[in-house]
């Protein structure tokens, strides 16, 4: 199913979707130089959060729409795996001078939809280009070096760090990269399945989207901690 015409995939919206990316970026690292702390984690993540339903919504574009939901569900549910690495194996640590919501701070959920999204949106392109097989590697492979980034960068950011008793990748455990890109490895065929389906599907893939983020703890961290 290669060069298949997909409602809501087309160059603007990929422009798009690629300089929020950087945005992200750019923003996740200046904030690691200068220490901003949790609010700049919070202002990003609001942010291009309510940009991505505002996009969706005034351009009319189902991917983005779909894409939202999956993330804003599955970011919901990964607040389980967040507890299990706070409260259960002690592993990841927040600030605590924030709100929050069980263990993590208020703006996490948003944080999982706006990554999976970005990262779920190559994967329609990849798959659309490659077939999901490839796809699959390609975003598993990606994954695991992308969304480190981040948990790199955080550190230095003040917005949540690991302890050290876990094996390390600069400031990324090897247990969260390799649950990372088995996150990643998922999209393309979840995705992909949204897709042919009604919006609504997307609500149980999310969900489904949720339990593998924290199965894909469980299996990471058995073989690497």
């Amino acid at each position: 199913m290669n060069n298949v015409e997909i409602p809501g995939l087309d160059s603007r919206t990929t422009r798009v979707i690629l300089i929020s990316s950087g945005v992200l970026i750019a923003w996740s690292l200046v904030s690691s130089l200068i220490q901003a702390g949790p609010l700049s984690a919070s202002i990003i993540t609001y942010g291009l959060y309510l940009f991505y339903w505002f996009y969706a919504l005034k351009f009319q574009n189902p991917l983005i729409l779909r894409l939202v939901i999956f993330g804003t569900i599955a970011g919901i549910l990964e607040l389980a795996t967040d507890h299990y690495l706070v409260s259960t194996i002690e592993s990841l640590v927040y600030p605590g001078n924030e709100a929050m919501v069980w263990s993590s701070p208020m703006y996490m959920p948003f944080a999982w939809s706006n990554v999976l999204l970005q990262l779920s949106f190559v994967g329609v392109l990849l798959t659309n280009k490659k077939g999901i097989l490839v796809a699959s590697i390609i975003l598993c492979i990606a994954g695991g070096m992308y969304i480190p980034l981040y948990e790199h960068l955080a550190k230095d950011a003040g917005w949540w760090w690991y302890q050290d008793n876990v094996k390390m990748i600069f400031n990324a455990p090897v247990y969260v990269i390799i649950c990372e890109a088995l996150i990643s490895l998922s999209l393309p065929l979840l995705i992909s399945y949204a897709e042919h389906n009604k919006p609504q599907r997307t609500v149980y893939l999310g969900m489904i989207e949720g339990v593998w983020i924290l199965l894909s703890v469980f299996i990471a961290f058995t073989i690497a901690h």
